[in-house]
């Protein structure tokens, strides 16, 4: 038979010098390429995007990160808003024209102006109001509320306490939620056929969203009408994505908008009145009295009067869809992200914000402030510490650093001045002297001196990070 293949057998010491071979039986495997997965039992480490152990250096990972974490990265990069506003207002309001902002945006900067005109002696009163619009449970009838939670033992109660809570807290910001419903369903219909937007026109127009407090029709329409008609328009057009998600998000919020209805938030408070404590702190206190009680609050009397941050959020609104230019909405979105960062559960401490007129000159400071920057928060007021951060613009002058800390009248405090201000150091040093001696305040140590970079919050308030060792949560 004819060797067709041609088949022989190697014959050794005739290999080219410039081949080598390669030994491939103990070679480590290639973690580019992904192993089996076999769930009972650990198998070698790759580059699967589903693994929690993996290099730091494999692109499109997911990010095991908690929102807490994320938290900490997104105040690190900008949580402060003090030179986005300067920016805002000092360079730009000068030339409304050339900043492209319209005849009017500028009506409404001139009426933001006016509003937050303050005449230095009453700097103090707008400081307190800028406080008590920051502070939603405050007053006797919360205390009497933590009073109650804190001598308790019984869960049921507690419970109770932070469900009323809740409602209460949904009821307060219904105006708020029912505007967003509104918002929501705008962008429902931008995503739908004609023949399903002009359905969703005829049943949006059932809705009373002049009235918050009409609670029961507005959610009645949603539940019982629009809802059912986008599912069957999603299941329909098989529409997975846009009109979808705000469906979703519609749905939670009518949810919302429907926990915070006045009846509901009486039938809890009068749940909460079967229990023996709560009739030892509520002697007398009538059902009835309840709304009154909540409508009286320093809160709710704040933020009737503090016109200027709806005025405030209306222009940042409106700079992040009008802005001239990518990097003028850039600064508003800043702004605008800097606000909610601030608001974020995870902020353990108090956050204003301070937009001032005095004398022609615009300034803006935000502050934050932990009352109870002590171990003990029942400590009583000579060991009390309270700890704080102060940030302001002064219009022609530049941008403050103050750091304090009090205990007992006494006050260490820390003041980073603009350069421009150098030379009058032992100045600023005696005015700050006099300032907290007619206050009935003792500057145990007084440090003033400039920075180029400012004062982080995190490296101010270390105790944001107390909450590393909880749960790692991502949502």
């Amino acid at each position: 038979m004819s060797n067709i293949l041609r088949v022989t057998t190697p014959m050794t010491g005739y290999d080219s010098p410039l081949q080598q071979r390669t030994d491939t039986t103990n070679k480590a495997p290639d973690p580019r390429i992904q192993g089996p997965v076999v769930p009972n039992q650990v198998v070698r480490p790759d580059a699967r995007s589903d693994s929690a152990a993996q290099e730091q250096n494999v692109g499109m990972k997911f990010q095991y990160q908690s929102n807490f974490e994320g938290f900490l990265s997104q105040i690190k990069d900008g949580a402060i808003m003090t030179e986005e506003f300067a920016t805002l207002l000092f360079e730009r309001l000068g030339n409304l024209v050339k900043s492209g902002l319209g005849e009017n945006s500028a009506q409404e900067l001139s009426r933001f102006l006016e509003m937050i005109q303050v005449e230095p002696q009453n700097m103090l009163a707008f400081m307190k109001e800028q406080g008590n619009a920051a502070i939603r449970f405050q007053g006797a009838f919360f205390s009497l509320l933590r009073q109650v939670m804190s001598e308790t033992p019984n869960v049921e109660l507690r419970s109770g306490i932070l469900e009323f809570i809740k409602r209460y807290t949904d009821m307060a910001e219904g105006r708020h939620v029912l505007a967003q419903m509104e918002q929501t369903m705008g962008k429902i219909k931008d995503g739908m056929f004609d023949s399903g937007r002009a359905r969703m026109e005829e049943m949006q127009e059932q809705m009373n969203f002049a009235n918050a407090k009409a609670t029961a029709q507005n959610a009645s329409v949603v539940k019982e009408k629009m809802l059912p008609y986008l599912n069957q328009y999603i299941s329909g057009t098989h529409d997975r994505g846009h009109v979808r998600e705000n469906t979703a998000f519609l749905a939670a919020l009518t949810a919302r908008y429907e926990n915070g209805d006045a009846q509901r938030v009486l039938e809890k408070f009068e749940e909460l009145m079967e229990y023996p404590i709560m009739q030892k702190y509520f002697k007398g206190f009538q059902s009835g009295d309840l709304m009154r009680a909540l409508a009286s609050t320093d809160y709710e009397k704040a933020v009737e009067k503090n016109q200027w941050m709806k005025e405030f959020a209306t222009l940042i609104e409106k700079g992040m869809k009008e802005g001239a230019s990518l990097e003028q909405k850039q600064v508003y979105r800043n702004m605008m992200t800097s606000i909610l960062l601030n608001e974020s559960v995870y902020m353990p401490v108090l956050h204003m914000m301070l937009p001032m007129q005095v004398d022609d000159r615009l300034m803006f400071a935000e502050m934050w402030v932990d009352p109870d920057a002590g171990k003990d928060a029942k400590a009583s007021e000579e060991d009390k510490v309270v700890q704080g951060l102060v940030k302001f613009d002064i219009q022609d002058l530049g941008f403050f650093d103050l750091y304090f800390v009090y205990q007992g009248g006494k006050v260490n405090l820390q003041l980073n001045c603009p350069q421009v201000l150098g030379d009058k150091e032992d100045e600023i040093r005696d005015e700050l002297a006099q300032i907290l001696e007619r206050n009935g305040l003792q500057a145990r140590e007084l440090f003033l001196g400039s920075s180029k970079e400012p004062v982080a919050i995190s490296e101010a308030f270390p105790q944001i990070f107390e909450r590393r060792n909880s749960i790692n949560v991502k949502v």
